[in-house]
């Protein structure tokens, strides 16, 4: 296994080199969709109207790490005050390598790295609150759409307005254009600042620990399997015997490494409470240690992962093993 590590990260380290190395505009291309008529409504495939505007749904940005902080400011605020916030935040609030959009109403976007920052969701609204910024945080930790605790084949929408883009509104019975532009040279920026570097330097982080986002990921992947009439389809003793009967000669850890494909103490938990033959669930908790190797972090915390499996029961996890 580190044999195989060694020859994994430069690998991984030369991939990460190429993905930093693109300019957004490269990151992006496939990712914009055309709205048309000064709208945020999508250009249909064959119809002729005038495209006015760009979305970048950062769900399909291929490298899922390119992510975007949403300045907010406040609207009531006359434009002279909104444009020295602006400044103020580009001058004292961000390093210079980020991606820069003035946005429709004076805020900012600024586009960043998420460098393995696990946020808690795509789109983490309202994080951060001042006087007069409301901030928010969007990026690409899930791609699919989740219903009922069970990942979707659905891809999620993600979508921020790109630069050159002009929309129309209307305020006090007048009809407005409003545009948003590039403050900086956004679409040649490379290898862009990360987010943890970032929320650092502002003291603040609303980062989840990467077991909760493991979890996470296990619920959605591994949810129950809904029927189409709404309803649990629970596992036969046959395909529960199955799972249990290959619960042997696995290495189980209590923080897995996705990347090694590890297997996980709390999966193995959650699959066997979730196990209604009591006969068929006894013989796996026996499997756990009699036929599998516990690293010391799985040994240790044992008891831990019994008891959150046990809160969260979930039989087909143990088919994904």
């Amino acid at each position: 296994m580190d044999q195989f590590l060694e020859k994994l990260i430069p690998i991984a380290a030369q991939m990460k080199e190429e993905t930093v190395s693109k300019t957004i505009m490269e990151r992006v291309k496939n990712a914009m969709i055309n709205t048309v008529n000064y709208t945020k409504i999508g250009q249909k495939e064959g119809e002729n109207k005038q495209v006015t505007s760009k979305l970048i749904d950062l769900t399909l940005v291929e490298d899922g790490d390119l992510c975007v902080i949403d300045f907010d400011i406040n609207k009531k605020l006359s434009i002279e005050e909104t444009d020295k916030i602006r400044q103020n935040i580009i001058d004292n609030m961000l390093p210079a390598n980020v991606g820069l959009v003035k946005t429709a109403h004076g805020g900012l976007h600024a586009y960043y790295s998420r460098n393995e920052y696990t946020l808690p969701s795509n789109r983490c609204v309202k994080c951060i609150v001042l006087d007069n910024i409301e901030i928010d945080i969007f990026g690409q930790m899930f791609k699919y759409k989740e219903h009922g605790g069970m990942e979707q084949k659905e891809l999620v929408q993600n979508r921020v307005v790109g630069p050159n883009s002009s929309f129309r509104e209307t305020n006090n019975n007048k009809r407005e254009t409003l545009k948003y532009e590039a403050v900086n040279d956004w679409a040649n920026m490379t290898h862009l600042a990360s987010l943890r570097e970032i929320l650092d330097s502002w003291n603040v982080d609303i980062e989840i620990p990467f077991k909760e986002y493991v979890d996470k990921v296990n619920m959605r992947e591994f949810g129950w399997q809904i029927t189409e009439e709404g309803t649990i389809d629970k596992m036969s003793d046959e395909i529960a015997q199955t799972c249990v009967n290959g619960l042997k000669n696995l290495e189980i850890h209590n923080y897995p490494q996705p990347i090694n494909m590890e297997v996980s103490l709390l999966s193995v938990f959650s699959g066997l409470y979730g196990i209604t033959n009591e006969q068929i669930r006894s013989e796996g908790m026996k499997n756990i240690r009699q036929y599998n190797k516990l690293t010391v972090n799985a040994e240790k915390n044992y008891g831990e992962a019994s008891f959150s499996g046990e809160r969260k029961p979930n039989p087909w996890i143990l088919t994904k093993i």
